[in-house]
Parts: C-alpha cells; structure tokens; sequence
C-alpha cells in the first residue's frame, strides 16, 4: 500500500493573518484551535491543511503547493491585492499539458496555482 501524504502544515509568525488571508483567497474553511498557534484549514477536500506559529517567516527553498482553480490569472491577482509577491505569471507546462502561475503569501509559502482541465475529480 502506499503511503499517502495525509496533512501539511504551513509555517507563519501569525496565524490569524495568514488565516485571513487564505479564506479571502480560496474561501477556506479555517478552524483556529487554538487561536494564535495552530489553525486547521478545510479546503473541501483531503487533505486538510494545517498552519503553526513560527517566530518567522519561512525562507530559502521551500516546498510548493499546488492548488487547483479554474483561473490562475485571476487568483494571482487577488493573491497579490492580498500582499503575495507574483513568483511567475500563468505558463504552459509541456510535459503536463498544464497551465500553472505561482507566488509567495506574505510568509513565505508557496503556492502554485494550476488550472483544472477538467481532469481532477473530488472523491
């Protein structure tokens, strides 16, 4: 059987700014429990998300997520309203026969936004 990736956790000096943030973007659900130090995000479908406190916030490489929308140039722009920082622009991905933009929230995560072509199914 594999071992399936059950949970990730995003690292940021606040939890509630960074909650705010990702409800505004993707209209998650955020649990925060406790407030200030770790908050549960429910994107709708597993898995589910997490985010802890960390007196900073995240640098050098870090790993991406990737994010299903039905537009990227739109959620990139929104993002960047929020305070993201633009990591590229929506691109065609070749080998994936895929479309993706990306940035970087205000505390360092990095999402990849890829655009759903008709091929992700929620189970």
């Amino acid at each position: 059987m594999p071992n399936p990736v059950i949970f990730v956790d995003f690292p940021t000096p606040d939890p509630e700014a960074t909650s705010v943030f990702y409800e505004k973007l993707f209209g998650w659900q955020v649990n925060r429990r406790p407030a200030g130090e770790f908050h549960e995000i429910l994107p709708g479908v597993k898995p589910n998300l997490g985010m802890h406190r960390e007196q900073a916030p995240v640098t050098g490489p870090v790993p991406r997520v990737y994010v299903m929308v039905d537009e990227p140039p739109a959620f990139l722009a929104q993002a960047v309203e929020l305070g993201a920082t633009v990591l590229w622009e929506e691109t065609y991905w070749e080998e994936f026969n895929g479309r993706h933009a990306a940035f970087r929230d205000p505390w360092g995560t990095e999402i990849v936004l890829w655009r759903d072509k008709g091929t992700y199914y929620n189970s």
